[in-house]
C-alpha cells in the first residue's frame, strides 16, 4: 500500500469511514473525522501537529461522528458547504438510523465557491450533488477527497433523504471532466487509487 508523507489516513471500525489528515509544517486540516477523533487527537499530540480546522465533505452522521466534540475541545471551526444546511439542520440520516446527534451550530462555517482556505492550506472545491445536495470533492495538490460521490469501485447511495440519482449522474460527469488521470482519489469509504485506475475498475463511471 502506498504511503504519503503529507497525508495520514484513519479508518474507523464502525462505519469504515476514511478520515484524512493533510499535514504541512506541523499544521494540519482534517477531513471527515467520523469516529476516529481519539486516535487522530493522539496522533496530533504525539507528533506536535496543530489542527487548524475540520472540513466535512457532507453532513451524514457517519462522517460527522464526534466532529463537534473534537472541534470544541481544540477551539477550531467545522467547514461545511452551504447547500448541506437541509441535511445537518434536520438531522437527516441520523434520524433514519436512529442515531443520537450532537450538532453545535456555532462551530460551523458554511462555504460556497470554488476555493476554501484554512491557514496556509487552500483546497479547490467541486460541488457534487446527488448523494446529498451539498456534498463536495476537495482537491489539495494532486489529492482529491471525493467524499461519498465516487468510490474506488462504486458510487454513493441515492436512496437516502434528499439524495437524487439524476444529480448523481450529472456529478459523475462533472467529476470526470474536472479531474485528471494522475490525480489520487481518496473516497469516504474504501481504498484509494489514481483516477486512471478507478476508471478501469468502477463500472458506474461509464455515464
Amino acid at each position: 500500500m502506498k504511503t504519503f508523507n503529507d497525508l495520514k489516513i484513519f479508518i474507523d471500525r464502525k462505519f469504515l469511514v476514511n478520515s484524512y489528515l493533510v499535514i504541512k509544517n506541523n499544521e494540519a486540516v482534517l477531513i471527515d473525522p467520523g469516529l476516529n477523533d481519539e486516535v487522530i487527537t493522539n496522533y496530533l499530540n504525539t507528533n506536535n501537529i496543530k489542527l487548524l480546522g475540520i472540513i466535512l465533505t457532507h453532513a451524514h452522521y457517519d462522517h460527522i461522528g464526534n466532529t463537534f466534540e473534537m472541534a470544541k475541545h481544540l477551539h477550531i471551526n467545522v467547514y461545511l458547504h452551504n447547500d448541506e444546511k437541509p441535511i445537518i439542520e434536520k438531522h437527516h440520516y441520523a434520524q433514519e438510523l436512529n442515531i443520537p446527534h450532537n450538532i453545535q451550530y456555532d462551530l460551523i462555517k458554511y462555504f460556497n465557491g470554488s476555493k476554501l482556505t484554512i491557514g496556509s492550506f487552500t483546497f479547490d472545491v467541486l460541488l457534487l450533488k446527488g448523494h446529498t445536495p451539498g456534498g463536495v470533492a476537495l482537491k489539495y495538490e494532486h489529492y482529491v477527497f471525493s467524499g461519498d460521490t465516487i468510490f474506488y469501485d462504486s458510487i454513493g447511495r441515492t436512496d437516502l433523504a434528499l439524495s437524487n440519482i439524476n444529480d448523481m449522474k450529472n456529478s459523475i460527469k462533472i467529476f470526470l471532466q474536472h479531474y485528471h488521470d494522475d490525480d489520487w482519489i481518496f473516497p469516504g469509504h474504501g481504498q484509494n487509487g489514481k483516477l486512471s485506475e478507478i476508471k478501469k475498475i468502477n463500472p458506474f463511471l461509464n455515464v
